[in-house]
């Protein structure tokens, strides 16, 4: 029996069998299409370069006005109940509404107490003034309040100055009789005698120095609140240096008073406070007398008016019999001793 139950041709060995008829079948209808051609990527249009837009030049900046200052309106009240600020402060002024001190603190100047001036060296310009009536005022004052003491102790100065004016004048007597019909015989003795009348007047000036210091002693404890009693005009402290400093300023008043009469009035003034430094400081005389000098230099036209308002009220007193330098010789020593803390930026009390 034949394999080819079709009755067809036997198909060809080696013949390809065609998977898809329909497709590998031309259509005898359809137009021979032309090989396609592979289409080469899309390449974007050249665009053209870019020019940069051309900048204008640049323009000046105009100057900047200066802004007016804002004129001052009415300050504005806080609202109710808001703290009101503080008060600005002036420049330099510290931190928190404290002003600076002034006068400057303690310690800074004037130097503490007991160390003015600094050893050895005078007193040089006293900071703060005074006026001549309250000195005066001053001296009315506290010698009404502790009058006895100071009249009993003028009366012992008064018998004092009596008793060696006495002396004195009986020497002096006696030395005219002696000197009566001078010839060479007697010469030494003359010149002798002329020696010691001189010497008793320095003796004489001293001890009325040494009672201006038992005054001054008296004043100055009424300046610092204390009422002195009649003893304590006798208690100097530093009685040599007193001593030395009335010595040495009666021997230059007894010249300036030789020399026309001027200068020893001069010596008088600028040795005002020549007492008041031996005794308050305690400084010796040589620095008592330059700082005396000192302190009357700096402060001549007060210290001068209050001096000769003080002589002027003596005088009224001398001529009051004598009684009237029961007060005003207490009056000047206590107005003195207050001019002399003043100037010393002392406060007297």
């Amino acid at each position: 029996m034949s394999d080819n139950t079709a009755g067809g041709p036997p198909p060809e060995e080696n013949e390809p069998t065609p998977q898809n008829p329909s497709a590998s079948t031309p259509d005898p209808g359809a137009a021979a299409q032309p090989p396609s051609e592979p289409v080469p990527p899309s390449q974007p249009p050249a665009q053209p370069p870019v020019t940069p837009p051309t900048q204008p030049p640049a323009q000046p900046t105009p100057p900047v006005q200066p802004t007016p200052p804002a004129q001052p309106g009415p300050p504005v009240a806080p609202p109710y109940g808001a703290p009101t600020p503080p008060p600005a402060q002036p420049y330099g002024a510290p931190a928190g509404g404290q002003q600076p001190p002034y006068p400057p603190p303690a310690g800074a100047y004037p130097p503490p107490a007991g160390a003015y001036p600094p050893p050895g060296q005078p007193a040089y310009a006293g900071a703060a003034a005074f006026s001549v009536g309250d000195a005066i005022g001053f001296g009315w004052k506290k010698f009404w309040a502790n009058p006895g003491p100071w009249i009993l102790a003028a009366l012992i100065f008064l018998v004092i100055n009596a008793i060696f004016s006495w002396i004195s004048g009986g020497f002096d007597n006696f030395t005219d009789y002696r000197t009566d019909g001078f010839s060479d015989t007697n010469m030494a003795e003359a010149l002798g005698l002329s020696f010691v009348s001189v010497l008793l007047t320095i003796v004489g000036v001293i001890i009325s120095y040494l009672i201006a210091a038992f005054y001054s002693r008296g004043a100055l404890d009424e300046t610092q609140g204390r009422k002195p009693d009649v003893s304590a005009f006798f208690r100097i402290a530093n009685v040599g240096n007193v001593l030395l400093a009335a010595f040495l300023v009666a021997v230059m008043t007894i010249i300036g008073t030789i020399l026309c009469i001027l200068p020893g009035i001069a010596v008088a003034i600028f040795s005002a406070f020549v007492y008041y430094f031996t005794l308050d400081k305690e400084q010796d005389a040589i620095t008592a007398i330059k700082s005396s000098w000192s302190l009357v230099a700096k402060n001549f036209g007060s210290v001068f008016l209050l001096l000769l308002a003080l002589f002027g009220i003596n005088i009224l007193g001398f001529l009051v019999c004598f009684v009237g330098l029961l007060v005003t010789i207490p009056l000047s020593y206590i107005a003195v001793a207050y001019a002399y803390r003043r100037l010393v930026d002392e406060q007297p009390v």
